[in-house]
């Protein structure tokens, strides 16, 4: 009989050993879901945060866009209004001349396009010179303008 006690016992300690290895385990598992569960959580709040910075990031462009078209409508209404009534209020013809020059080049600057008077008045930079030799390094040309004489002075 006292092997069946000691079977019983054996048996009983090892039912309540498993039990406890298995509550353990099934903790230790189970943590891990509430830890990936609250991850899950701070990946779709820092989604919804991204997701409303986008849209306030393009409610402003817009918005700015929006403002920009009005400014630029109410320069040209403003510039039409100076247009008109310097053509108004103007008597004397060589200063409504030079007045309408102004305007139209304020129109070409405003319109993006140009005439012909504007393009020809254009100039490059003076320092800037084409160099005789191509074979000589650099942009500008050294003896620009300079007479042979002072370069051989310099030189020396």
């Amino acid at each position: 009989m006292e092997t069946a006690n000691l079977l019983w016992m054996t048996g009983g300690l090892a039912f309540f050993t498993g039990l406890v290895m298995g509550m353990v385990i099934n903790h230790l598992l189970g943590g891990s879901r509430t830890g990936s569960s609250q991850l899950r959580k701070q990946l779709d709040k820092a989604e919804a945060e991204l997701n409303e910075y986008k849209e306030k990031v393009a409610d402003h462009f817009s918005t700015t866009a929006h403002l920009v078209n009005r400014m630029t409508e109410s320069y040209r209404d403003v510039h039409e209004h100076m247009a008109a009534s310097a053509n108004d209020l103007c008597t004397d013809e060589l200063t409504r001349q030079r007045l309408n020059d102004a305007l139209l080049g304020s129109n070409t600057l405003l319109s993006g396009k140009s005439d012909e008077k504007t393009s020809d008045m254009v100039e490059p930079p003076k320092d800037y010179a084409l160099k005789s030799d191509p074979a000589e390094a650099g942009t500008l040309a050294d003896n620009f303008g300079m007479d042979s004489t002072k370069k051989a002075v310099n030189n020396a």
